[in-house]
């Protein structure tokens, strides 16, 4: 009995550690504040120096509208949603694949307004 109670506490500690060491980005950050910032360890092995990281993620308004979403990404202005474009607005190249794959209905490796507006937009 008390082997199998030792045995339950060792999963939980394990549980609350690997929670508690991992963050939005995939990280194992020293500390994590919220979902806005966090800060890092960091090595450079051409140096061999030990350093900080700081991320801070910050929102802007978009307002109501999915066009003003979508003019708010395409920074070129020509009507097309490309990766460069959506990496300048902090997006994900691996996001943005799985989004071309998911609605890039011609196959151009660019999102149109006609594809985006079949999408979600999330608050």
């Amino acid at each position: 009995m008390a082997k199998l109670l030792v045995l339950v506490a060792t999963l939980a500690l394990v549980s609350v550690i690997s929670e508690a060491c991992t963050s939005s980005s995939g990280r194992t950050p020293a500390w994590d504040i919220g979902n806005s910032a966090e800060i890092y360890p960091t090595f450079d092995p051409a140096t061999k120096s030990v350093g900080v990281g700081v991320t801070i993620r910050f929102k802007r308004e978009t307002g109501d509208s999915k066009l003003q979403v979508f003019k708010l990404i395409d920074a070129s202005g020509d009507g097309y949603i490309d990766a460069c474009e959506w990496s300048m607005e902090g997006g994900i190249v691996k996001n943005f694949v799985q989004f071309l794959t998911d609605d890039d209905v011609d196959g151009d490796e660019k999102i149109s307004w006609n594809e985006f507006q079949k999408v979600s937009v999330a608050e």
